[in-house]
């Protein structure tokens, strides 16, 4: 957008034309990066604040028709109670303030009406998002046109997973999708002793998608389908459909309805049949307040419902919440109107995070970011939110349900219950009041469960950020360079100076760069391979970029090994004309382009606390570090020591310098352990330390102490998997090599970048974690060297010596 303006060289035009592109979602003006959505979302901080003042969100439902009472009002008043708060709370901060107006579309509940009307919202009311549909038979077709207009269609509600497996850009789905609802339906029943089972779906799509999903479960788990049953969806009688499934006897009926559900339900009453285990179903029909109100809790009582959420459930959701909600919905905190709730504010996070009304920017801005903050807005139903490569919601759950004296109570997963279910089901006349299950008491929270969440609380937030390193580099991700003097025509020469791959970081580095190097060749976008020298010697990098300087290429990419040695040469490439990307290191000073890495001292920061937590708050420390001078090396062990300082009871007991190699630290460990035979915990600036100190210990048979590390490599996570480490993870990941590349090119493309870009903007994988969720990252197909996550085809680290044998 920046460069747009400045083409105009109209200062006094920007406000107006920042205005007009909220209205206009397809060409809303910030450039767009398909590598980097910090760049692209600060290239909007300066104007947007001062130009939008309402942003227009689409919310497409049924407003008429069959299904309107369950999947259009209740849907609407979901997302305008979010939107309302947020509003309330001062809108979208970075934009100025702007406040989100949510305009609604009819699908009627047809493909044709929601397609036309998805088009509406786009074209003329100039909404940057779109939300809905409820129906997956609307939803499916109207996401193409999403994907054609390129605004991002955020799904709260539509449960079939083929929407997000079209390999669309613009699409997220924050419900978990109804083919896994059906595989866990039929898995709980078989765990509850089902043996036999009928099917009954109304005659549309979406009953057409789950009776392919009951099915493939029922053959899975060896359950013996007696019947299927597909009834008229318009249909107002259903003794038909009641007469066969009584006939055939089955334990569980796994039965689907829509705005038929309370009729059904009612009907089945009347004619006195209840399944001899109990009725399941999925998804609203039978879980909503709709169907409360319309068949009564005497009729819902015993119903098994699948969905991504119970109201009443071992989640923390405050009771003002549930409250509040139904007072402004009509609706029970369920059915999927919790989900939409969250997901307003979520796309609300996204904007924010993004700020930016240009469609693009707001969608690679849910594809790259982990969102944290959700106390207060979505934290209720998710600890956080991330989408995967198909654009679903890495956190959505399944939660299986019954309705509990008028209540939505869950029962499964363990982690969740809150009730025992009552099974089998008592049939109507051998009811002698509400059906209620006896109540689960859940433990509390191991220590190492709730680490993330201290981690990631705004005190030890603040006091991570609080230090110069931090502050400067805060400084640096508000900061806009420009690229313009950088601006060429491709294909380009670009040059590299790395580290050597003595150790699994480096080796990872390594072949993450060749690889997109290649790619990138492979494309037309560079012109020769890339230029390339490897040394784990300062003073020889300082004569390798010299060397480049000679050649004049058209970018050079620097991973630091000194943070004083470096500065001078790489000025000097600067005053040549070259664009310096810094990768993985700073340097002192700002004479350079533009760097990508996360804050090391935030990340040492938050993994000492983490120790520190891990280990009651008392104990002794062994500290590794990597090679003496290098700013990580330097700056996390500081940072590591601040956070341990808050803990008086902690005592460090011995210092190592292990230059990030596992056989060094092994060896140092076991020093140390002969000299200390008591350890309590491992702090590594580096986690091939934390991994050669892990084989120590396994070797001498002694227990592990707990583990705190930057960097967590494959074969700690091993470790971690075989023997049950408790351990706090926080990645500076070497496979960044390859946003630290197109970083380069985007900068020889004229395409805005900030002096310091966020990994966790970049890619998955950047965030902290720890023992409770780590499993996702393990590789198995690659050795203990290797440096998790991949951001390459495991093929190429495989043929870069990853492999494991």
């Amino acid at each position: 957008m920046k460069r747009f303006f400045l083409l105009l060289t109209v200062l006094l035009l920007l406000a107006a034309a920042c205005s007009q592109s909220a209205d206009t979602p397809t060409d809303t003006g910030a450039s767009t990066s398909n590598e980097s959505t910090t760049n692209e979302a600060a290239s909007t901080e300066s104007t947007a604040a001062e130009a939008v003042d309402v942003i227009k969100v689409g919310a497409l439902y049924p407003l008429t028709g069959p299904d309107a009472g369950w999947a259009g009002d209740p849907y609407i008043k979901s997302h305008q109670m979010a939107i309302d708060e947020i509003n309330a709370a001062g809108g979208i901060a970075c934009l100025g303030g702007a406040k989100l107006e949510l305009v609604k579309g009819d699908t009627e509940g047809t493909a044709e009406a929601g397609n036309s009307e998805m088009e509406r919202l786009i074209t003329q009311e100039g909404v940057v998002a779109v939300m809905g549909s409820a129906l997956s038979g609307t939803t499916l077709p109207s996401s193409q046109i999403a994907e054609r207009f390129e605004v991002p269609y955020i799904v709260p509600n539509a449960l079939d997973g083929k929407i997000t497996d079209q390999g669309l850009k613009y699409v997220f789905q924050t419900v978990s999708t109804l083919q896994g609802w059906g595989a866990d339906d039929v898995a709980w029943a078989k765990s509850m002793g089902a043996k036999t089972a009928v099917i009954a779906v109304p005659n549309f799509t979406f009953g057409a998608e789950v009776e392919e999903a009951w099915k493939a479960g029922i053959e899975a788990e060896g359950i013996e389908l007696l019947d299927t049953i597909v009834y008229d969806g318009g249909a107002q009688d259903f003794t038909d459909t009641i007469l066969k499934v009584k006939a055939a006897d089955p334990d569980v009926w796994f039965a689907l309805g829509n705005n038929q559900a309370p009729q059904m339900a009612k009907q089945a009453k009347e004619q006195g049949y209840y399944p001899k285990m109990g009725i399941i179903s999925l998804g609203s029909g039978f879980g909503s307040t709709f169907f409360l109100n319309e068949a009564g809790a005497d009729v819902a009582d015993g119903l098994i419902i699948t969905q991504d959420f119970a109201p009443v459930s071992a989640l923390n959701v405050s009771e003002e919440l549930k409250l509040k909600f139904k007072e402004y919905t009509g609706q029970d905190l369920g059915g999927t109107y919790n989900t939409t709730y969250a997901s307003t504010w979520l796309l609300a996070d996204a904007l924010e995070a993004a700020c930016s009304t240009d469609p693009k920017v707001l969608a690679e801005t849910l594809h790259t970011t982990t969102f944290t903050d959700g106390e207060g807005k979505w934290g209720f139903q998710w600890p956080e939110a991330s989408f995967d490569e198909h654009g679903r919601l890495e956190q959505a759950a399944t939660v299986i349900a019954q309705w509990q004296n008028g209540q939505m109570v869950a029962v499964w997963p363990e982690e969740l219950a809150a009730a025992e279910a009552v099974w089998p089901v008592p049939g109507w006349d051998e009811r002698n009041g509400p059906i209620t299950g006896a109540v689960i008491e859940q433990p509390e929270p191991e220590t190492a469960a709730g680490i993330m969440g201290i981690l990631n609380s705004a005190e030890v937030s603040e006091a991570a950020l609080a230090s110069d390193y931090s502050q400067a580099i805060l400084a640096d991700a508000a900061t806009i360079v420009d690229t313009s003097t950088f601006q060429k025509e491709g294909p380009y020469v670009i040059a590299v100076s790395q580290q050597d791959a003595s150790n699994g970081w480096g080796n990872t580095y390594n072949v993450t760069m060749s690889a997109y190097g290649d790619q990138l060749l492979a494309d037309g976008v560079l012109s020769e391979p890339l230029l390339t020298a490897v040394t784990n010697d300062a003073n020889q990098q300082i004569s390798d970029i010299e060397n480049f300087i000679e050649q004049q290429p058209d970018a050079i990419v620097v991973e630091p090994l000194g943070r004083a040695a470096s500065t001078t040469v790489i000025k000097r490439a600067i005053n040549a004309g070259i664009p310096v990307v810094l990768c993985a290191n700073g340097i002192e000073g700002d004479d350079f382009t533009a760097r990508v890495d996360v804050d090391f001292y935030e990340v040492a920061y938050k993994s000492g606390i983490g120790l520190a937590e891990l280990m009651g708050g008392k104990g002794k420390v062994v500290i590794f570090n990597g090679i003496a001078g290098v700013d990580s090396t330097e700056t996390w062990q500081a940072a590591a020591l601040d956070a341990l300082s808050n803990y008086p009871d902690i005592e460090i007991i011995a210092t190592e310098y292990a230059q990030w190699n596992i056989a060094t630290a092994k060896q140092k460990m076991e020093a140390i352990m002969a000299a200390n035979p008591e350890i309590d915990g491992v702090w590594a600036g580096g986690g091939e330390m934390a991994l050669g100190a892990g084989l120590a210990f396994e070797d001498a048979g002694v227990e592990a102490p707990k583990f705190a590390m930057v960097n967590v490599p494959n074969g700690f996570l091993r470790l971690a998997q075989e023997h049950g480490y408790e351990f706090v993870g926080a990645p500076d990941p070497p496979s960044m090599a390859r946003y630290c590349l197109q970083t380069a090119v985007d900068i020889l493309q004229g395409k805005e970048v900030t002096k310091f870009i966020s990994l966790r903007t970049l890619m998955d994988g950047a965030d902290p974690y720890d023992n409770t969720d780590f499993v996702q990252w393990y590789v198995p197909e690659l050795n203990d060297d290797f440096i998790p996550p991949a951001t390459v085809d495991i093929e190429n680290y495989i043929a870069g010596g990853f492999e494991r044998k």
